[in-house]
């Protein structure tokens, strides 16, 4: 399978180097991680033009939607089924769900080989997203594609990093997976963004990590791979944070983690023999205890990977974190392979147009927004709160797919509201 997963690769930049695709100019007054020159640029431009907020708190204070979304935009030719129904998905995704939100963190949406992500960037420029940073550019020589991952924002980019994480395994091993960070100034309406001092920053980071084919066991050496990645982020985690981030200021981790949450223990068998998304979806998994504490720095017990493990993945310094979705809900909500239940109590899978039949109805959780603003009453200027989460489908009613990608999307709003006197005693 891993053989021909390349193969296909290989067939898709010989097409796409035919038809011209690989030459594709990134939109003007563009922000990426590949073309440092570029971004000054921008920002020199950027710092002239006034903000207009597009949603503001009662206090009048600016608000940030953010969605995290895999886009399932792999390189031409590679599908599950009949379609990927790339290009119209893209388009759907353009015109009905961008206009929706501030910061779009997006995973598997790769440039290589496809002019698809250039026409995404164009795009959100004209829907007012001036800033984006993105995963560099390969090519052919590189012997490996991008990491698919972007960061889209109306809000300016003042500071961005990247991570590449050590190669992946099977199909994994082709794209440079990893982290992208973009610092987001926050600036009250009219400012002059660049210019005009910022209220406050919003660290946002994206990633996409190792993956699982399968059925998953956590002594398996993709699972370790994805934990050994886990651990270079919390790594990347120490190192940005102390250069950019000030007290107070909020922290938001997105994206495909590929960590399955749910432990899929039925609560009630002999009543209901099926796994329900809420009520067998409490229990955490060993997995996903085991990327939290990675992420936190608090490492694990070397025994859980296995006999022959000695890899605690254990952190410098602490970073307290809080996987919202659990916490707001109470229970770790599918984003991956759902299920529907017809009036009859059969079960059926939730989507087939996009998702392998291998993956139907394994009622994954592993698509997170994560908290960390461990300070915020020490916020200078303006406090930062994450007022609400959840999971978003993208459902695409009237097309001939019925969601936007093979996974949900995690939307969340972070609001910001003036310090009050008490807290800053």
């Amino acid at each position: 399978m891993y053989i021909v997963s390349a193969l296909i690769v290989l067939v898709s930049v010989y097409f796409a180097y035919s038809s011209n695709l690989l030459r594709q100019q990134q939109p003007p007054d563009a922000v990426t991680l590949a073309t440092a020159k570029q971004q000054k640029q921008h920002q020199r431009e950027a710092a002239f033009a006034p903000m207009s907020m597009t949603s503001v708190s009662e206090d009048g204070l600016p608000e940030l939607r953010i969605l995290t979304q895999n886009m399932f935009m792999r390189p031409p030719l590679i599908k599950n089924n009949r379609s990927d129904w790339k290009d119209a998905r893209l388009d759907y995704f353009i015109e009905h769900i961008l206009p929706n939100y501030d910061v779009v963190c997006l995973q598997e949406m790769f440039e290589f080989a496809s002019s698809r992500r250039s026409r995404l960037l164009a795009a959100a420029q004209k829907l007012g997203f001036a800033y984006y940073v993105a995963s560099e550019r390969q090519f052919l020589w590189n012997v490996a594609i991008d990491g698919g991952l972007a960061i889209l924002s109306r809000f300016p980019v003042v500071a961005s990093e990247s991570h590449v994480f050590q190669r992946g395994m099977g199909p994994d091993w082709i794209p440079k997976k990893g982290v992208l960070y973009a610092k987001i100034g926050i600036y009250a309406d009219g400012a002059k963004p660049l210019t005009d001092p910022a209220l406050s920053h919003v660290h946002v980071f994206t990633t996409h990590t190792q993956a699982s084919y399968g059925e998953v066991f956590i002594t398996q050496p993709d699972v370790k791979r994805r934990l050994a990645q886990l651990h270079e982020f919390h790594n990347f985690l120490e190192s940005v944070l102390p250069a950019h981030r000030a007290p107070g200021e909020p922290v938001v981790l997105t994206g495909d983690f590929n960590v399955d949450s749910r432990n899929h223990e039925l609560s009630n068998p002999d009543a209901v023999p099926y796994e329900r998304e809420v009520e067998d979806g409490i229990a955490t998994s060993d997995e996903g205890a085991a990327m939290m504490a990675i992420l936190e720095g608090r490492g694990i017990d070397p025994a859980l990977l296995g006999p022959d493990n000695t890899d605690s993945f254990k952190g410098k310094t602490l970073v307290e974190l809080h996987d919202s979705l659990q916490e707001r809900l109470g229970y770790h909500p599918v984003t991956f392979g759902n299920i529907v239940v017809d009036a009859q109590g059969a079960v059926h899978p939730r989507e087939t147009v996009l998702t392998t039949r291998m993956d139907n109805m394994v009622m994954h959780s592993i698509d997170y927004v994560l908290w960390h603003n461990p300070d915020a009453a020490k916020a200078a200027e303006i406090v930062a709160s994450l007022a609400d989460v959840g999971v978003t489908p993208n459902f695409t009613p009237g097309s001939s797919f019925t969601q936007i990608s093979d996974h949900y999307g995690v939307s969340a709003l972070v609001r910001f509201a003036r310090p009050k006197s008490a807290d800053l005693a």
